[in-house]
């Protein structure tokens, strides 16, 4: 298995650890963790590119089914994408050196949904944010597929104002999984249209993260916490700014139902809110679930499950990453 730290250690040496894409540029920040997989943005031979970095054996499965899907694809709508296979060299947990495979998809270039509907400021901006969800949504039925991750960060607005969807690894043929989704998103673009129209008081639009100075870079607040990244590593600040729990970590999850995901230099692990281990961070990878309270660490090919108090419940070596939902996206600074 591979790890964070893994993927920071090839970017950092891009000669050395990859094959045809030695010629990589990386910014050095914006690692992002989602169940699946490690990505990044970088640019090669003049292209910018999100990287994808399998944190599982299973990971790639799905898109090794839509990938064949979609070179037949006629719309524009859908970036370029490529499995490049054994292209990037790293180490396990044990040292030993193997190749590893790569996702590649195409960069678009603009700003998240989130930021433009946090930017509306009157009803003629709302209709045309819904207008290109709609055009979006309408070329996905044509093209008679599912992207199935259809959120306000996987949706990017370009400088026309066209609306693009990005991380199509959870993709599918057919159509029909991305329909409450766009429902969801054009309530909310409404939604914010209508409270500017009545007139949001200033209060209203106090934002907590806002205030949190001084780190260098500051997640959303989630039950209460926000992480955060200082110079020492990633933690946990309450919304007053007080240090709950210590920038120590390598890569955190936001918290959900009490529980969020770490990484540290020995492995990933997952803690409550004051930062107490329920399960050591020494594993491959791990995927709390906050819907069943369960936790899946990977180590050495062997899968353990653990209960919300961090109690061994069952071992499967062949258990498998789920076949379907959507994992959960955490910044990485990104």
């Amino acid at each position: 298995m591979v790890t964070i730290s893994s993927l920071r250690a090839v970017l950092a040496s891009p000669k050395q650890c990859f094959r045809r894409m030695s010629h990589l540029k990386w910014s050095g920040t914006g690692i992002v963790r989602s169940t699946y997989f490690a990505e990044c943005e970088v640019e090669c031979d003049g292209a910018h590119y999100r990287l994808f970095m399998p944190l599982s054996s299973s990971a790639l499965r799905r898109v090794e089914r839509f990938i064949p899907l979609h070179r037949e694809l006629v719309t524009s709508r859908i970036p370029r994408m490529a499995i490049l296979r054994g292209e990037m060299i790293t180490t396990d947990s044990l040292g030993r050196e193997f190749a590893c495979d790569i996702l590649r998809e195409s960069l678009v270039e603009g700003q998240s949904l989130k930021s433009a509907v946090d930017s509306i400021v009157d009803e003629a901006d709302a209709k045309r944010l819904i207008s290109a969800l709609n055009e979006l949504q309408g070329a996905l039925l044509c093209a008679d597929v599912s992207h199935n991750a259809v959120r306000e960060d996987n949706v990017i607005i370009d400088s026309r104002g066209n609306a693009h969807l990005i991380r199509w690894y959870y993709a599918t043929a057919g159509v029909g999984g991305d329909h409450e989704a766009f429902e969801h998103l054009r309530s909310k673009i409404a939604s914010r249209a209508d409270t500017m129209l009545l007139g949001e008081p200033a209060a209203m639009a106090y934002n907590v993260e806002s205030q949190l100075t001084g780190h260098l870079y500051v997640r959303p607040m989630r039950e209460g916490l926000s992480a955060v990244e200082d110079e020492s590593g990633w933690g946990f600040v309450d919304c007053h700014n007080r240090v709950v729990i210590e920038p120590r970590y390598v890569w955190v999850g936001n918290f959900s139902e009490g529980r969020a995901e770490v990484e540290t230099e020995s492995g990933m692990g997952v803690i409550d809110y004051q930062g107490r281990s329920i399960v050591e961070p020494i594993y491959d990878s791990v995927e709390y679930d906050c819907r069943s309270g369960r936790t899946r660490a990977w180590r050495r090919d062997e899968c353990i499950v653990f209960d919300y108090e961090g109690l061994v419940v069952e071992s499967d070596e062949t258990t498998d990453y789920p076949s379907c939902g959507i994992g959960k996206m955490s910044e990485n600074r990104m």
